[in-house]
């Protein structure tokens, strides 16, 4: 097979391999009708860019690693996508791999993306995930990471995170408001950055409208359809129910929903749920649960560019934390008082 080169071009259009070079590279020396004449000749004679050749002389491959805990969840999908979407019109090609909430495989994904001299990293951690040396190993290292949704409390590292608490405090503040004072929440794992920022949210909006804790009602699991419905069979049988119950996610939303349309509950007239979760997913039950809307899209996005900009050294060294606003959707899962 014979391979055109860049002096191939050149010498097609009667010009210096030097600007061809320059014009395949977009470079501001070259003007812009040269450009379409070298990209179009190229395009006809069928060059291909040695990426190889690339790596080498930039020192850079190019390639960003991305870790996410599940793509079963619409949500890490749709981030995903995003970030691919983002990251690919900058020219980088994305490595994803999936943890499976596991910690073991979390470590195992990073240090295989670390082998494969990604120019950057962007991670949501599994809800497994204690250990924190291989992020400093990370550290030591020098290789831009950006992590997402779900954190590790270190100054060191850029993240890009929901506002989890003041929704949480916003949307029950609109609850209380409207007469209910009942109100139960399945936190997830409180270890973890969303499942302690929506408790502490859970926590001060009740505070803050002088309605006593009940600890009964605060149900710790995890992130999945089981976790709630475990923690709705643990909540029925307590007795009491409450009129509201604020879900750590879609996915316990939909397991405590499940669980309590099995038993008989009538919904909403028994029990209300709202939950964090996307918007565009919220099919998943009838009636329809109301929502404090997390855009996984616009954070895929923001942490793509946050990361691509470190790589690309157009930020200064200092960390970046950015932090994404919610919007509350009521829907009919949620009673007239």
């Amino acid at each position: 097979m014979i391979t055109t080169r860049q002096s191939d071009i050149a010498k097609k259009l009667n010009i210096s391999r030097v600007t061809v070079s320059k014009a395949l590279r977009d470079h501001p020396d070259i003007s812009r009708s040269m450009k379409i004449k070298v990209k179009e000749t190229a395009a006809d004679m069928g060059y291909i860019p040695n990426l190889i050749a690339k790596q080498l002389n930039s020192r850079k491959t190019f390639t960003i690693g991305v870790v996410i805990p599940d793509l079963e969840n619409s949500f890490f999908a749709y981030v995903a996508d995003s970030i691919i979407d983002c990251a690919t019109e900058k020219g980088y090609r994305v490595i994803l791999t999936v943890s499976r909430e596991k910690e073991s495989v979390e470590k195992e994904n990073i240090e295989n993306l670390i082998g494969m001299r990604v120019d950057g990293l962007l991670i949501c951690i599994s809800q497994e995930t204690r250990n924190t040396e291989v992020f400093s190993q990370i550290k030591r290292m020098n290789i831009p990471l950006v992590f997402f949704d779900r954190i590790i409390r270190d100054n060191d590292f850029s993240s890009v995170v929901f506002n989890d608490k003041e929704g949480a405090i916003e949307a029950l503040t609109q609850i209380i408001t409207s007469g209910y004072r009942k109100i139960a929440h399945f936190s997830g794992y409180s270890g973890i950055s969303i499942g302690k920022e929506r408790l502490n949210g859970y926590k001060t909006a009740l505070k803050k409208h002088n309605i006593p804790l009940k600890k009964e009602w605060i149900i710790e699991g995890g992130f999945e359809i089981s976790d709630g419905r475990n923690a709705m069979r643990k909540l029925i049988s307590q007795g009491e129910m409450p009129e509201v119950i604020l879900a750590v996610n879609d996915r316990v939303a939909m397991g405590a929903f499940l669980e309590a349309k099995k038993t008989g509950l009538r919904i909403p007239s028994d029990v209300c749920f709202i939950y964090y979760g996307f918007s565009e997913t919220n099919n998943i039950s009838s009636p329809s649960m109301s929502v404090i809307n997390q855009d996984p899209r616009k954070l895929g996005i923001r942490s793509a560019q946050i990361l691509l900009d470190l790589i690309r050294k157009k930020t200064n060294s200092k960390p970046v934390r950015e932090i994404l606003d919610e919007q509350i959707i009521w829907n009919k899962s949620k009673k007239k008082l």
